[in-house]
């Protein structure tokens, strides 16, 4: 990708000012404002439509630069006065180092004068612990992985001195010439995992523990000049001094903070409620929160444009070119159906290169896929792992998991053409946004009227946002939900709301977004289907503080709202739904109106997504004691999954051997209909794929004329029959 950008975010409203940052080697470049309404090219749809929209970019052509990607987080404390009298420093704290011989030089801490070094303590590239000082270096003996040192970095009678030592035994000393000017009127500056310069570099990978830095006296304690807070905090960005005045900082690209340190684990796993535990930092030199580019394409957004999809397309001098998609929330003027694109499951996405891993593709092997499709092949993928980039289902460079992602930085695989190597099939296989837009083609080509809003909407606004909205439809993966977000979509049905959940593996992870500045979201991957786990005890949020992981797990599973829930996923091709309702019952007659039937099935036809059939990628099922209501009406079941839909390993009680499509009889999708309070109702289709079957064959199929009737009533009768009463 020889162009591309982001935005600074991915919903805005009319009157709002949408900043385009872009990277190119282009001496220059054009953009325009856009239209999205499909990106998939795939021969069994409409083909891709997007629509020019003219805006006040038309005709102009703005500079191309490139833009770095600064990644390797860090924590600097600007310069502060140093107290009266101070002749000797000691910088003492503890270090874990998780990737030793990294590749590079690793910064652990330091303190400088001027931007000049006077002490550091680093690890070089051979794993061997370092002690600088006005650019001399002497080395000691290799430090050991996931080891906890403590450490004291000692200036002072123009020497600096560096101790560190493990409960392994292990002892290193080290000394330097050094000079410490006391009376300097701005003091002394500190950075930790980085080595402060700007810009910063010598990124470390490890965890930090309680930094302090003291002025030892004569004869008794020292004083405390400053005690940095690296444990739980609602201020993530800010490094609080809490033992005076002065000296105080922040972080530098979100690295993990409230992590356990040295002392180990607690009576307790929270970390409010056991802070002494969790002091301690953990930084990655691949971390990216903010790339900090520059503005190129300031727009603001007209007020007589209608809620849509839309993006900036920019295209280079020399021919290439890059779509940034982003959300025109509505104005006051509002229709009467919402789509709410799952955007915090973009996120989650975002980067993501698991697929690249020779593990992944053995276990593809493994389960019957014999020739999974490669990663890297088209200029998304290639350009993340060319950069470096992380989602939250890859691994740092230690192996640690990814718990953050942000919208600013660029997200190469939000796109309107994007094709997720996972799914058999390959090149042609939509995958998140890109899915979600056969969703607004259909919507659009069967003359719906509609708004669009993101997922941070629904977790700002709650309620608000989706009241006024006779039915809500989420889009193929709702994967990602926050604790806001899942409370507004319970009181929306309570309220007489009507929901149509057309995907599958919805509202599964625990998410929650910074509080600070709004752009990071977090997830901790703990039971379930996971590529990763935290360490132990480390289950609970750094941006929240509430309980990480599964939903189901904190007594939300979707059964209780959705009649359905996340149950198996699998990436060779789909299956067809077994009718299994009376198409006659008067509860569900509306549904099957005009639907053909004369298979039996829905969805046996070939899909735009993942191959054939409606049912599958990631599936749900009905389990009462998780919740199902039991006025919950299945209208079909797809069954006869092959070994590649693994069972999601929370479903497993016992190791009985049953854990696929063709051993355990979970392994199933339902298509429910159920009745909730005030007239509302849900319809949920448990299946990733179901939306890609909406545009085959335009539109003339069972799977988009029972979607269509289902939007239909929902929107139309004041009362739904869902309660009524069977017939014979």
């Amino acid at each position: 990708m020889n162009i591309i950008g982001y935005l600074n975010r991915l919903g805005l409203s009319p009157g709002d000012v949408l900043r385009g940052r872009f990277s190119t080697t282009a001496a220059e470049f054009s953009a325009e404002l856009v239209r999205i309404h499909n990106g998939d090219d795939h021969p069994l749809g409409p083909g891709v439509d997007i629509r020019s929209v003219a805006s006040e970019l038309d005709g102009r052509t703005f500079p191309g630069r490139e833009q770095p990607l600064p990644t390797g987080s860090y924590v600097v404390i600007d310069e502060s006065p140093l107290p009266a009298g101070t002749g000797t420093l000691e910088l003492v704290l503890a270090f874990q180092p998780t990737l030793p011989e990294a590749g590079h030089r690793q910064s652990i801490a330091s303190m400088s004068q001027g931007g000049v070094v006077v002490a550091e303590a680093a690890i070089g590239e051979d794993g061997r612990l370092e002690l600088v000082s006005t650019d001399r270096t002497t080395v000691a003996g290799v430090v050991g992985r996931h080891r906890w040192y403590e450490l004291t970095l000692r200036v002072a009678n123009g020497s600096a001195e560096l101790q560190a030592s493990s409960a392994y035994g292990e002892r290193f000393r080290l000394d330097l010439p050094a000079s410490l000017d006391t009376g300097r009127p701005l003091g002394l500056a500190f950075a930790a995992a980085a080595d402060g310069r700007s810009p910063a570099r010598d990124h470390y990978n490890g965890r930090i523990d309680a930094p302090r830095l003291l002025a030892p006296t004569t004869g008794g304690e020292p004083v405390v000049v400053a005690e940095w807070d690296f444990g739980p905090s609602t201020a993530l960005r800010r490094i609080a001094n809490r033992s005076g005045d002065g000296f105080e900082g922040r972080s530098v690209n979100f690295p993990l903070r409230a992590c356990l340190g040295m002392a180990g684990p607690a009576d307790d796993v929270d970390p409010r409620l056991a802070p002494e535990a969790y002091s301690a930092i953990h930084f990655h030199d691949d971390d990216l929160d903010d790339a900090c580019w520059e503005d190129d394409v300031v727009l603001t957004i007209p007020s007589h444009l209608p809620s849509g999809v839309y993006g900036i397309r920019a295209r280079a001098t020399d021919g290439t070119e890059d779509t940034i998609p982003f959300v025109v929330t509505p104005g006051e003027r509002r229709k009467d159906i919402l789509l709410v694109l799952p955007t915090f499951a973009y996120l989650a996405y975002s980067c993501e290169h698991v697929m690249a891993d020779a593990g992944a593709r053995d276990y593809l092997k493994g389960v019957g896929i014999e020739e999974p499709p490669s990663f890297g092949g088209n200029k998304h993928d290639a350009y993340l792992l060319a950069n470096g980039l992380r989602s939250l289902y890859d691994v740092h460079t230690d192996l640690s998991g990814v718990c953050f992602t942000s919208t600013r930085k660029p997200l190469p695989n939000f796109r309107h053409d994007h094709r997720w190597a996972a799914v058999a099939g390959g090149p042609t296989s939509a995958h998140q946004f890109s899915a979600d837009l056969h969703l607004v083609s259909w919507l659009t080509r069967q003359g719906f009227e509609f708004d669009v809003v993101t997922d941070e909407e629904i977790h700002r606004q709650g309620l608000d946002a989706l009241k006024p909205y006779r039915v809500v439809l989420t889009g193929s993966h709702p994967e990602y939900p926050t604790t806001p977000m899942m409370a507004a979509y319970e009181e929306y049905l309570s309220v007489g709301g009507r929901l149509m959940y057309l995907g599958g593996n919805g509202f599964y992870w625990v998410t929650s977004v910074d509080q600070e500045e709004g752009h990071t979201i977090e997830i901790r991957r703990t039971a379930g289907i996971r590529a990763w786990q935290p360490r132990p005890g480390e289950w609970h949020h750094a941006t929240t503080g509430e309980l990480g992981g599964l939903w189901r797990l904190r007594g939300k599973a979707p059964q209780r709202m959705l009649g359905v829930g996340m149950v198996s996923q699998g990436f060779d091709v789909n299956r067809p739904y077994d009718v299994v309702a009376d198409p006659a019952d008067p509860r569900v007659a509306f549904a099957f109106e005009g639907v053909d039937l004369s298979s039996g099935q829905i969805g046996d036809f070939p899909s735009m997504v993942n191959g054939y059939g409606a049912a599958g990628v990631e599936i749900d099922r009905v389990d009462h004691a998780l919740g199902t209501p039991d006025d919950t009406i299945v209208l079909a079941t797809a069954t006869g999954f092959s070994r590649a839909y693994g069972l999601d390993p929370i479903e497993v009680a016992l190791p009985d051997g049953c854990y696929d499509g063709t051993t355990s009889d979970k392994v199933r999708c339902d298509l429910v209909l159920l009745p909730k309070p005030k007239g509302g109702a849900v319809f949920s289709t448990g299946s990733i794929a179901w939306c890609g079957s909406l545009l085959v064959n335009d539109g003339d199929n069972n799977v988009s004329a029972l979607t269509r009737n289902v939007l239909r009533a929902f929107l139309e009768l004041k009362e739904l029959p869902l309660a009524g009463t069977r017939t014979s």
